[in-house]
């Protein structure tokens, strides 16, 4: 057996696990709801440090987010990769059709980048923020659009993103790194 093949029905295997296995009232409700509210949660993360003087960071997340989706959208259209419901017919998808290819997660991958900038500058943050993150990436699955793998591709590429943010802004001269 070919890995790509048998990595893909383990990654298959592990999909209909949580999208089948794993129902809860509960979760039904919140997690289809976590698709929007993620963004909001960030935006307004965004907001909060803006107008608590920590412009630095906030400008820090925005350039991470932009620069995180400007890598990411065109990986997606290159791998492809179609979606958990228009591969397996059993899938539960408890939120609209996505429009663009499966693989990596955008959601997880803001998530992840976002909660490592700010961890950086608020380590007390970091259990909430990765907590956060953790549950967008386990809804996305449970929801139907993403297979797991496409969950570990958003993690890994958020975290280096998140880090090459920081290591940019740590490496800019002073002038550059102030707190506006």
């Amino acid at each position: 057996m070919n890995f790509l093949i048998y990595i893909e029905s383990i990654d298959k295997s592990v999909f209909l696990n949580i999208n089948h296995n794993i129902i809860n009232p509960f979760f039904d409700v919140i997690f289809p709801s976590l698709r929007e509210l993620t963004y909001v949660f960030w935006v307004l993360l965004i907001i909060y440090f803006f107008i608590r003087k920590e412009r630095k960071l906030a400008l820090l997340m925005v350039i991470g987010i932009a620069a995180g989706a400007a890598f990411i959208y065109p990986v997606k259209y290159f791998i492809d990769r179609a979606r958990p419901y228009d591969q397996i017919e059993s899938t539960r998808l408890l939120t609209s059709p996505e429009s663009d290819p499966s693989f990596p997660s955008g959601h997880t991958e803001l998530s992840f980048l976002t909660s490592t900038i700010v961890s950086k500058f608020h380590p007390e943050y970091s259990k909430y923020l990765y907590t956060f993150s953790s549950l967008i990436a386990l809804s996305r699955v449970y929801v139907g659009v993403h297979f797991p793998m496409d969950i570990v591709g958003g993690v890994i590429i958020g975290i280096i993103i998140g880090r090459l943010v920081i290591m940019l802004e740590q490496r800019l001269p002073p002038a550059y790194s102030r707190e506006y």
